[in-house]
C-alpha cells in the first residue's frame, strides 16, 4: 500500500521487527498509498541528513542525551538536534483508513519531507512525502553519504493499535478506503467543531471508560447532550457512521468550539467612540475563528 515510485527492498521484516517493516529504495523517491485515507498526524520539521541520528550512537548516549521527554542528540553531521521522544522517527505521518469495516492506522517514518497536512484526504494520486533519513537510522554506508540510512519505516495497526504485518499494504496487494464520520454544518443545531489534532471518543462521560474512536481537527459533530464533572465538559455526539459516544473538553482549555442551537445576540451593538488608553493585544492576520478568555468586567473592542 505504499511501495511507490520505485522498487524498494525489505531491509528488516515483520518477524524480526515485530511491529513494522523497513523498506529501502531510491533516496528521495516518492511515497503514495493504495486507496484513500485521512491524515491525522504530521511531523515535518527535521532536515534530511543534517538531522540524521546514528542509531548506535543513540543507544550508547541516550541516557546522557535525555532531557525529560526530549533528547539533545548529536547528528551524523555533528549538529545538536533536539528530538521529542515521540519524534525519534523523524518526519512522519499517521493516516486513518478502513479495510472493509475494520479501521486501520498507517504510520510512515523517516521521510525527507512530508507533503500533506493534518485533515487532508489522500488517495493513490497523492504524494505523501519523500523517502529520507530523518530521525534514528542505521546503515553500513558512510555517514558522509547524503543517502545514509535512507528508508521508509512502515507500521499498520488495527483499531486497538495492535500491530499488523504491513507487507501486503506496502506491495499494494491490499487497498484501503476512508469513510468520513464528520457531520455537515447545520446552523439550526447545536454542534461542536474540533480545533485540536485529536480527541478520543469515550463510551461514557468518563476518562476511564472504553475508547471507541477519535475525532480530528476541523470535524463537525451534532451535540445530543452535555454533562460535566470537576475537570471536563462532556459532549454526547453521533457521527455520520452511526457511532455514539462522548467527547471531552477540559475546563479552562479550548479543544473545541461550541455553536448553540438558534443562538442569537441579544440587544443592540453600540458604537464606542470614547474609549481611551486601549492596549493592542492581537492583530488578526487572516479570516478565521478565534477563541479568547475574558475575566469578569473586562471588555472587548473590535475595530
Amino acid at each position: 500500500m505504499l511501495l511507490l515510485g520505485s522498487e524498494r527492498s525489505v531491509t528488516q521484516n515483520y518477524n524480526i521487527h515485530k511491529d513494522a517493516e523497513d523498506y529501502s529504495g531510491e533516496h528521495l523517491s516518492i511515497i503514495r498509498i493504495n486507496g484513500r485515507a485521512k491524515v491525522t498526524k504530521v511531523v515535518n520539521k527535521y532536515i534530511n541528513h543534517e538531522d540524521t541520528i546514528n542509531y548506535n550512537d543513540y543507544l550508547n548516549n541516550h541516557s546522557l542525551w535525555r532531557d525529560e521527554t526530549y533528547y539533545n542528540c548529536i547528528s551524523i553531521t555533528g549538529k545538536v538536534v533536539r528530538y521529542h521522544q515521540s519524534e525519534l522517527g523523524g518526519n512522519h505521518v499517521e493516516l486513518e483508513c478502513y479495510e472493509g469495516d475494520l479501521k486501520r492506522h498507517i504510520r510512515l517514518y523517516h521521510m525527507a519531507e512530508v507533503l500533506v497536512n493534518v485533515g487532508d484526504i489522500v488517495d493513490s494520486n497523492t504524494i505523501i512525502g519523500k523517502q529520507g533519513n530523518t530521525g534514528l537510522v542505521l546503515s553500513k554506508k558512510r555517514s558522509s553519504d547524503i543517502s545514509y540510512g535512507s528508508h521508509v519505516h512502515m507500521e499498520v495497526l488495527d483499531d486497538n493499535y495492535k500491530s499488523i504485518n504491513p507487507r501486503d499494504y506496502a506491495t499494494f496487494d491490499r487497498a484501503v478506503t476512508y469513510r468520513e464520520q464528520t457531520n455537515i454544518i447545520d446552523n439550526s443545531k447545536k454542534q461542536i467543531k474540533i480545533i485540536v489534532d485529536k480527541i478520543n471518543i469515550r463510551s461514557n462521560p468518563d476518562v476511564l471508560s472504553y475508547d471507541i474512536g477519535d475525532v480530528y481537527n476541523g470535524e463537525i459533530y451534532d451535540v445530543l447532550g452535555v454533562s460535566e464533572d470537576e475537570k471536563y465538559t462532556w459532549y454526547n455526539i453521533k457521527t455520520s457512521l452511526g457511532l455514539v459516544g462522548y467527547v471531552a473538553n477540559e475546563k479552562n482549555k479550548i479543544w473545541l468550539i461550541v455553536t448553540n442551537e438558534e443562538e442569537k445576540i441579544e440587544g443592540d451593538i453600540k458604537e464606542v467612540d470614547d474609549v481611551k488608553e486601549l492596549k493592542l493585544i492581537f492583530t488578526c492576520e487572516k479570516d478565521g475563528t478565534y477563541a479568547i478568555k475574558l475575566k469578569y468586567g473586562e471588555r472587548l473592542y473590535i475595530e
